[in-house]
């Protein structure tokens, strides 16, 4: 195969799973691809540590970056965090039924409602009912809710510079590229699958081809 053949079908390959596809993303994309592989798979125990550790490092720092952003916004004196993250959910959805909003911020229903309607009181989502459908209605951020989420980007800036102070550009946009296929993959799924048993859950997962 021609060499410029090959890194066309390699391209192709990237798109799918890259939502933002640049020449940058899939030179790290390839080259990724390109790191020798072990001779044989890990043991299935080995390869639940591994992905255990990962989890518990993600997962530590996600509860330092929380712990630095609810001080933050408590110094500053807006309203809790969760606020911030059903806002800016929701902005990055569009106007969307309050169901969308809970299954994408991967929330309890009742708890997801209420987060919701905070906000639609205190006038920061705007609601209306569907012109597709009579029995949905619809909600999107406003201008005070924009407003709103300005005041918590101007903190959230600032913990994502302490929560990664020290770590080199390059390794944040690896790491990035690296999981970003997981994290999109188990995304979809998880919305899909919310309210199953597990075991059905790990069924369809574990079957899963793809």
């Amino acid at each position: 195969m021609k060499p410029i053949v090959q890194l066309v079908e390699e391209w192709t390959a990237f798109e799918e799973v890259s939502d933002q596809p640049s020449v940058e993303a899939f030179c790290r994309y390839y080259l990724q691809k390109q790191r020798p592989k072990p001779k044989q798979a890990g043991k299935k125990g080995e390869r639940i540590m591994n992905g255990a550790y990962l989890l518990k490092t993600i997962g530590r720092i996600l509860s330092a970056y929380s712990l630095y952003f609810r001080s933050a916004v408590n110094y500053i004196g807006i309203p809790p965090a969760e606020s911030f993250y059903y806002l800016n959910g929701l902005l990055h959805l569009g106007e969307v039924r309050k169901s969308d909003l809970i299954n994408y911020m991967f929330a309890e229903t009742t708890t997801g409602m209420e987060v919701i309607n905070r906000l639609i009181r205190e006038h920061k989502i705007d609601e209306r009912v569907s012109p597709d459908d009579k029995r949905a209605k619809l909600i999107k951020v406003n201008q005070k809710g924009l407003a709103a989420l300005d005041e918590y980007y101007k903190v959230s800036g600032k913990v994502v510079e302490m929560t990664f102070k020290g770590i080199d550009d390059d390794i944040l946009i690896d790491c990035y590229e690296m999981l970003k296929y997981c994290e999109q993959r188990n995304s979809s799924t998880a919305i899909e699958l919310k309210n199953k048993p597990f075991d059905q859950m790990y069924e369809h997962i574990m079957t899963d081809k793809a």
